[in-house]
């Protein structure tokens, strides 16, 4: 399943309650932030991100949020920015190990540099809770379980909507650290204590 088709459904969800759905950014405008941040920082974001940019910039459901591109002052600015949360939670003083791309109640989900590999850490520590083997497989995961709360018994609904974004490929399973045959780290109701929370309080007019 391509990721592409949860980010459907949370729009969908956005929709039903009365807010607007998370839109991407023009592709020049994500190549120029691309730029900025490697200009500024050295730090290069990885493409699958920067696709996620294009689809929805940043998103924020049931208490999953993903972090949009950091806007300038004047502009309103309904989600975290990228790298304002970076420099807020680790600061960039020397090369970080680990990009943070969003977060949950109980992980943050980043891309390790050395290792060039898609991670959940433990949220208070930053410490390895389980390694996925792509973007896609990453964000599956997470929008289908903790930001949707949806299980294998609901793919038959999965298959019905937002075709649009079908992958023939069947989802990839993750592995979590030291332990390759567990249960995955987001079992249901993990985040049943955040799916009360919005990230935004009042229904946004739109995301630039």
């Amino acid at each position: 399943m391509n990721y592409k088709t949860y980010v459907a459904l949370v729009n969908e969800e956005e929709q039903a309650a009365g807010f607007q759905p998370f839109v991407g950014r023009p592709p020049a405008r994500v190549e120029a932030y691309a730029g900025e941040v490697q200009e500024r920082y050295g730090i290069a974001i990885p493409p699958d991100y920067l696709d996620l940019l294009l689809l929805a910039d940043g998103l924020a459901h049931n208490g999953v949020v993903f972090y949009a591109m950091d806007q300038e002052e004047e502009e309103d600015q309904f989600l975290p920015g990228l790298i304002a949360e970076n420099l807020a939670v680790q600061g960039f003083q020397t090369r970080p190990e680990y990009l943070l791309l969003g977060h949950s109640d109980l992980f943050r989900y980043a891309y390790s540099f050395p290792e060039r590999k898609y991670f959940a850490l433990h949220a208070d520590t930053l410490e390895p809770a389980a390694e996925f083997s792509s973007f896609n497989d990453l964000m599956v995961n997470v929008l289908k379980h903790e930001a949707l709360g949806l299980f294998d018994e609901d793919e038959e609904i999965q298959e019905t909507r937002g075709d649009d974004f079908s992958d023939p490929d069947e989802e990839e399973g993750f592995v979590e650290e030291d332990d390759a045959t567990s249960e995955p780290p987001f079992p249901e109701g993990s985040s049943s204590e955040g799916e009360s929370k919005r990230e935004r309080r009042d229904p946004p007019t739109g995301q630039g």
